[in-house]
């Protein structure tokens, strides 16, 4: 699951890799949601959310305790221009063939690299 700060098109790209990615941007409910919401719908969904909040996602981590797992991004390596979508394309493509033991099963925090 893909926060806010992430376009549908970044999603789409996912998905085209094979990766069931969800754009909070493109939800009906979650479009504008508060970052503990965005959790706590990823983590009903079993899903792991992929951030660059690190300070304000922390407290969202703090109220939903059951997820499956937070992928931060840090927007220095990880800009919102077309290099930096297809760094965190390929990082998250990455990831996902080879995730950290309980990603996506376990609340996982886990930097992406």
């Amino acid at each position: 699951m893909l926060d806010a700060h992430y376009s549908p098109a970044l999603a789409a790209d996912l998905i085209a890799a094979g990766f069931d990615t969800l754009a909070a941007v493109a939800h009906p409910t979650l479009h504008d949601a508060a970052d503990s919401e965005v959790l706590a719908f990823a983590a009903a969904e079993d899903r792991v959310a992929v951030t660059e909040d690190v300070t304000t996602f922390g407290l969202a981590i703090a109220l939903v305790p059951n997820h499956v797992g937070v992928v931060y991004c840090h927007q220095r390596r990880f800009p919102r221009r077309p290099s930096g979508l297809n760094r965190i394309k390929v990082a998250l493509e990455l990831l996902g063939k080879n995730p950290p033991a309980g990603l996506g099963r376990d609340p996982v925090v886990w930097w992406l690299d």
